[in-house]
Order: C-alpha cells, then structure tokens, then sequence
C-alpha cells in the first residue's frame, strides 16, 4: 500500500476513538480534508514538519474569541435580515454555495446547479439555498433581485438557534486523541491532535455544527429531497446524519474536478461503515465515476449523471472540441486552484521564466477569490497582467496554452482548441487532474516551462493535437446535460 492509503487508514482509526462524539463527525481532519488541513504534508514533508514544530499555536489560540465574534456577527445579520419565514413542504432544496460568479448583473443565479433547479421547478417544488459567510456577499444579496425560492440558509435560523449554536460548538467542537497512532512505525499522534486543534480554534468544524441547526429546521418544513454539491466533506456528512432520520432522500452531486490529493473523495471501508453518505453519488461523466468507484470504498450506488456547470456547444450528445490555431501568439494564461497558499511560489516561477521577456503572461486567479486581495501583494513585469474573466470562445486566438494545477479549467481549455499543461514546482503530481491521459506530456516542472519559453520565441512550438483523440478524452469525463438527464433526476426523487 502506498503512503497516502495508510494514512487514510489510520486516520479512519481515529475517527473510531470518537465515535459516538458528534465532534469527530463535524472535523475536517477526520475528514481528511487535505486541501484545508494539509496534515498529511505536515507529517511527511520535511519543511512542513519544521514549520509545524508542534509547539501550541498561540497566534490562533488569541485569534479565537475575535473570529468568534465575527462569525457570530455575519450569522446574526443573516439570521435577522434574511429571515426564512417558512419553506412548502415536499420541497426539493439545492444546498449551494454563494460566491462572487453568483452575480450575474441584476440577477443572482446558483453557479453549481445551473439549470437544473429551474427546470425541475416546472414539476417539484424547489427552494435554492445559498451558503455564505461572508458579509460582503450577504449585503450583496440581499440588494439584487431574487427569486422567491431563493434562499440565504443561515436564514433558516432564529437568533435563539445562533446562540445555542455557538454555545454547543464551544462546548463540545474540540477533541484530543488519548490511544496513539502510527504512520511508517512514527507516532504521528502529536500532529494528529494539533490538526484536531485548528479545527477547533480556526472555526473549520464550525460549519458542520451550524448545518446540524439547519438541517434540523429543514427537517421542521417537511422537505422531500436535499440535494449538495458532494466532496465528502464533514458538514455534508451532518446533514446526511441529520436529514435521514427524518426520511428526507438525500442526493450528492460531485460537480467539480479532484485530483489524488483530496483524500476525502475517497473513503476506507471504515469510512462507508462509520460515516453518513447520501442516498446516491451523481457524477459529471464516466471517468469520474470509475476513478472514484477503483479508488474509493462506496457502499451507496454511483451514476453517471452531467455535468451542470459545462454550457459548451454539443453534437449528439458530445461536447464539439475546436480545432487549435496554430499561429504562435507569444501570450500564455496561468489558471490557478483554490490553495491561495500556492500563488506566491507560483508566480514567483512565472516571473523567473516568463519576466521581463517578449511573452505575455495573463494570470487568472481562482474565482472565490477577488484579484484586488491578492494583487497588492506581488509586483509584476510588465508583461505580465492578472485576468478577472477569459472569453472561451476566443481562447484558441488569444493564447498558445494553457497552464494551471488542481483546477479543471485547463481540462475545458481543451474543448477550446489550447493545449494545457498542469505545473508543479517539486514534480510531485498528487494533484494531477488529468486522470489516465496519454495524449502528450502534461506534467510540466520549471525545466519544461523554459523549454516551452524558447520553443514559443522561435516558433517551434507545437499548438496541434488530433481532434478525435481529444473529443473522445473530454466526453469520457464529461457528459452533456440533456432532457433524459432531468427525466432521471426526477425519478431520483419520486
């Protein structure tokens, strides 16, 4: 067994330790939520240990009572100023997630579902139920025009359940690991309780416990079918636990991309044992079905359902691929995840290669994030210049490739006639996202991107790829949503 497999393993022990603890359900940590808690780099990564050193973090052990604060301040304004006064019974709730892309001039609209809400609607009742801690986000919303099933979920909760909210999550969010625990005959049992720490003091568990109220008044309305965007997540384990005691059918929809690192996706037979999961997994395509069906444990049904937030011209059923320019444009686009922790080394590289020469450089960051937060921080060459939104369909005439990592957009630069490579400074690839793909050489470390620079200035580079092989990559992992995708959804939750 690989490293990573037994520390999933063993992590799935100590879930054990606590399991009648509604705590260890709420942890992202045992969750193995990797892309927010990053244990397993800090117990195997030499600079992350030194980093760590176990000692107690006194900085966030301070910062606890003010992050508190806030979050109670943000929940109270969404518990009084979007006040969910009833739900219809029956109802069909999408539990989606408010973000900037939410708003689309002077409408709001769900950036995960896209349109399947709405047509449902035409037979269900449905209620969209945004999802956000963010103030700014919260004003916002409620300055746009909404529709009537459209919903803020903190609004769900009178001022009594915030309260009592907050007073269970002092009082029982934190855990400490009593047997002790192994990985390569190292106890990692130190690292293991200093996770279980954060979670505590940066609030990470805090979401669960909130959607444990939520559900609970959800439960209250008489919903038919909660429908989420899956990860495995701990908050999403909640609301399973919650809403099947209540005969509630519950769908999870895997709506974006992962790659190995995000062991969440992929449960031990411990896990499908110990820990809630929906009714059924839907996913965006084939692909994605298999890899989480060979490298997961699921004990629920997996189906192949579409992917929603793909709006792409199809032919019969399959998504058309544009064939590439070929004209060497001297521009190249870097497309960058969630892991903000990521983006100074990044283009700290980007500028080492790219600064300075005759090659644009367009920097695209993740769209949770505002560019004004992040942009302040760096200074840039010239040539290089941050992006809010790219424009698809002119992509094959604006740049030459596309580079990025641990996001999905480099995949969908391809339906667009750009050839994409995923970077990694330390050519580790555990966020390799390009699952079983033999077309050309996508694992790019600092070597190749001065490679690529010399190859773009003289003209050498090669901008072709042969369209079916690409075609046939692409609707593997995608499927087009069409009216036999809603005719079974509605099936799904009849």
């Amino acid at each position: 067994m690989s490293l990573e497999t037994d520390y999933s393993e063993e992590i799935s022990n100590v879930f054990k330790e606590f399991q009648d603890e509604f705590a260890a359900l709420a942890s992202p940590t045992l969750s193995k939520e990797e892309t927010l808690t990053s244990l397993f780099n800090s117990i195997t990564d030499q600079d992350q240990r030194c980093a760590t050193i176990l000692r107690f973090p006194w900085l966030r052990a301070l910062q606890f009572v003010p992050r508190l604060i806030m979050m109670f301040v943000c929940i109270g304004y969404a518990s009084m100023f979007h006040r969910v006064k009833s739900i219809p019974e029956n109802s069909v709730v999408f539990r989606t997630w408010l973000v900037q892309r939410s708003f689309k001039e002077t409408e709001l609209i769900d950036d995960y579902f896209r349109q399947l809400p709405k047509e449902l609607s035409k037979n269900e009742r449905v209620i969209i139920s945004f999802t956000s801690t963010d103030i700014r986000l919260l004003k916002k919303f409620g300055k746009i025009q909404t529709q009537d099933n459209q919903i803020i979920s903190y609004g769900l909760l009178s001022l009594f359940d915030v309260v009592i909210l907050f007073c269970d999550y002092v009082i029982t969010g934190l855990l400490k690991c009593k047997n002790h625990y192994t990985l390569s005959g190292e106890d990692i049992t130190p690292y293991i309780n200093r996770s279980l720490l954060l979670d505590y003091l940066e609030l990470r568990s805090f979401e669960a416990y909130a959607e444990k109220y939520k559900c609970k008044r959800l439960a209250l309305n008489k919903i038919k079918s909660f429908v989420y965007v899956y990860e495995n997540q701990s908050w999403e384990k909640v609301c399973c636990d919650v809403l099947r005691s209540h005969g509630v059918r519950l769908i999870g929809y895997q709506s974006s991309g992962f790659s190995p690192i995000f062991l969440n996706f992929f449960p031990t037979m411990d896990d499908s044992k110990q820990h809630p999961m929906p009714d059924i997994l839907l996913t965006v395509g084939e692909s994605f079905k298999r890899y989480l069906m060979k490298n997961g444990k699921y004990s629920i049904p997996l189906e192949t359902f579409a992917a929603l937030r793909f709006s792409y011209p199809t032919n019969v059923g399959r998504y058309i691929v544009q064939p590439p320019n070929l004209k060497i444009i001297r521009k190249v686009l870097y497309a960058f995840p969630v892991h903000i922790d990521q983006y100074y080394q990044t283009i700290k590289d980007l500028i080492v290669v790219f600064g300075g020469s005759d090659i644009l450089v367009d920097l695209k960051f993740h769209p949770l994030y505002c560019s004004s937060e992040i942009e302040d921080e760096f200074i840039l060459p010239k040539n290089f210049n941050i992006v809010n939104e790219v424009d698809m369909d002119t992509l094959r005439y604006t740049y030459d490739c596309v580079l990025f990592n641990d996001n999905s957009f480099g995949i969908e630069s391809l339906l667009k006639g750009v050839k994409s490579y995923q970077y990694s400074r330390n050519g580790s690839f555990d966020d390799d996202r390009f699952m079983n793909f033999g077309l050309w050489q996508v694992n790019y470390q600092i070597k190749d991107l001065n490679q690529l620079k010399a190859s773009i200035q003289d003209g050498s580079y090669d901008k072709s790829f042969i369209n079916e092989s690409v075609s046939n990559y692409i609707n593997g992992m995608y499927q087009p949503y069409t009216c036999r995708s809603l005719n079974r959804f509605l099936e799904l939750i009849r």
